[in-house]
């Protein structure tokens, strides 16, 4: 397939015009883009403004696909975007990990990288040079001990999927060029990373923000036609050996705090479940929540 690419300058978010046009019938393989947001928002309603300096692409998907198989679109996604970063930053591949049920992440990203290259003397690392920061963070080796190094991972990208008017609206929002003004955008939960921090750093912004929404839009025209054929089988084996929680020991929490399951992460079920191995050794299934690292 090939999706239809729609750019714009500014929208309220690039969801509500998928959501428009779904409500018009317009066919599957929209692609939106927008260049900043002024009312962006992700999984569960969190919103926030979306300043020049992420990619913000929202899809139009109509999967005929038994209902069981949609909770797994999502995981699929992210291993599209997750494809789309190690075509451009090839050095990448294996620090960016899928993080269940929504997230990318970069693993062992130091918790301020301006703080971090500033502490080393070598400034950012888009500065002139390559950076020891940047080295790290493409393979590297990051100081032992170092209180900014303590996080597993940061992260690049968040997705959404919701369902309206019988049709898929799928959200994507990647970190590409740190904000002017990124000490005033809420950053949430988790520390973000970006890719110009990480080598991705040459040419205009928006030509960068281009490139990986072109990327994503390829490795998604390669994954989603066989994922609505097959399921998510062909992609269980790459999502796990992939995945930032494999072997970590997570709580499953509900918005409210409240701990739904707890255990050590094995892999994700065909269903797109999380498979935790209780201390007593039990198997357990996590169809919800976010999972917090203990």
């Amino acid at each position: 397939m090939q999706f239809r690419v729609q750019s714009f300058e500014t929208v309220t978010s690039t969801n509500d015009l998928i959501k428009r046009a779904i409500e018009e019938g317009e066919p599957e393989g929209l692609a939106v883009r927008g260049l900043r947001q002024t009312a962006g928002y992700g999984r569960q309603g969190r919103a926030w403004e979306s300043p020049i300096g992420g990619m913000y692409q929202s899809f139009l998907l109509r999967p005929e696909v038994p209902p069981a198989q949609l909770p797994t679109l999502s995981l699929l996604v992210g291993l599209a975007v997750r494809r789309a970063v190690a075509v451009l930053v090839p050095e990448l591949e294996d620090r960016v990990q899928v993080k269940w049920p929504n997230d990318i992440v970069v693993a062992e990203a130091p918790a301020s990288l301006d703080e971090a290259a500033s502490a080393a003397g070598e400034g950012s690392a888009c500065g002139e040079g390559p950076s020891p920061l940047c080295n790290a963070a493409l393979g590297g080796e990051f100081p032992a001990g170092d209180s900014r190094f303590r996080h597993p991972f940061h992260k690049l990208c968040g997705i959404s999927t919701e369902m309206h008017a019988r049709a898929l609206c799928v959200g994507v929002g990647v970190n590409v060029a740190r904000p002017a003004d990124a000490a005033s955008v809420p950053a949430g939960k988790n520390v973000p990373v970006y890719l110009d921090e990480l080598g991705f750093c040459e040419g205009p912004v928006e030509d960068r923000i281009n490139a990986v929404a072109d990327a994503l839009c390829d490795q998604l025209a390669i994954a989603y036609p066989l994922w609505c054929e097959q399921g998510f089988g062909p992609f269980q084996a790459e999502f796990d050996g992939c995945s930032a929680l494999s072997g970590r020991f997570v709580r499953m929490e509900d918005l409210s705090g409240n701990v739904l399951a707890a255990g050590t992460v094995t892999r994700v079920a065909p269903d797109g479940r999380l498979v935790l191995r209780t201390p007593e050794g039990v198997e357990v299934f996590a169809s919800s929540g976010e999972a917090h690292i203990r």
